[in-house]
């Protein structure tokens, strides 16, 4: 008898086309949309999630299930903990988004220190502008770039800025790299504080956690020079969007490059959308066709090793506090 893999949330034609195709021998799969109709997870197996939340009322939709994988890293909105208690695995793909979020990353530095948004609007109006962004325009080359967390996707962005554009990196992590880690990745640790004075921009890449949650706030913001900006791919709620918002109302700094919200979809009448130092993108930092293909792999490696093992010391584990 076939195990049952469903993908529950939101999977574009290409992404649900790769998992299929990457799909192990004696499964079989279908889709199940957020909010939907959930008896399909009652013969669920292993669960594929992507946007939609996972908490226990959707477990309980499926008392198979062994195994939830995560499309990606962030698992913000799965109950882990709730998975935990019913002995269910939390799974991420380690790594396995970390080129494409990066790319964007560096993408919004150079969107913002380049103007690049207000200009294209007015190219598209018919104006040509040249000099109206000149004296707020900047080089990336040779600039501080700060990393807040130093996972995957921060390590990326320090290579990157680092050989492409001469930059020297600093960062900041709860947990500190060995000196032998530093020299390798040719970054520099400081504390928090002096990160957000210190780097001309700063690199969100931090998981949105309890201890995360609006750690940057106004008396953070405060300490970035005049024409630093900030960019965050992580997740919104480590922002706090109200500080934000009146720190670049008030030109404090330079601007911001933003993939990801307090509340998503943003609303199209958030302010953070009506002012030119703001680059915004739909959280689509991992969303690439070719980055599809390398994602699927991993969520289908990571359930057949599971399946075939039963092992609880993977490293794709984000839960394994909780499992009973």
């Amino acid at each position: 008898m076939s195990k049952k893999i469903v993908f529950y949330g939101s999977f574009s034609g290409n992404m649900l086309k790769s998992l299929n195709s990457k799909c192990p021998e004696g499964f079989e799969t279908c889709q199940v949309p957020a909010g939907g109709d959930l008896s399909a997870l009652a013969s669920a197996d292993y669960m594929v999630n992507r946007g939609g939340a996972v908490d226990g009322s959707v477990m309980d939709a499926a008392p198979r299930l062994k195994w939830i994988q995560k499309w990606g890293v962030g698992y913000d909105k799965i109950d882990v903990k709730a998975a935990g208690e019913r002995g269910i695995p939390v799974g991420i793909c380690v790594g396995g988004n970390s080129m494409p979020v990066a790319e964007l990353a560096v993408t919004l530095m150079l969107d913002v220190l380049r103007n690049v948004v207000p200009l294209n609007a007015k190219m598209k109006e018919g104006e040509w502008v040249r000099e109206q962004y000149s004296a707020r325009s900047y080089l990336l080359h040779g600039k501080t770039i700060g990393l807040i967390g130093i996972g995957n996707i921060a390590r990326k962005v320090a290579s990157i800025v680092r050989s492409g554009f001469d930059a020297q990196v600093i960062y900041y992590d709860v947990f500190r790299l060995s000196e032998e880690q530093e020299r390798s990745l040719g970054v520099v640790y400081a504390d928090l504080d002096t990160l957000m004075a210190q780097a001309d921009i700063v690199s969100i890449h931090v998981p949105l956690l309890e201890s995360t949650a609006g750690m940057i706030d106004r008396s953070k913001l405060s300490l970035m020079k005049p024409t630093a900006c900030i960019i965050n791919t992580s997740r919104g709620g480590i922002i706090n969007e109200a500080d934000l918002i009146e720190v670049l109302r008030g030109g404090k700094i330079l601007g911001a490059g933003l993939d990801t919200y307090a509340q998503e979809p943003l609303s199209r009448d958030s302010e953070l959308l009506k002012l030119d130092c703001v680059v915004a993108t739909p959280h689509c930092g991992g969303n690439t066709v070719d980055n599809d293909i390398n994602m699927a792999a991993i969520c289908m490696d990571c359930i057949a090793r599971y399946d075939a093992s039963g092992s609880r010391e993977m490293r794709e584990i984000v839960n394994r506090e909780f499992l009973k």
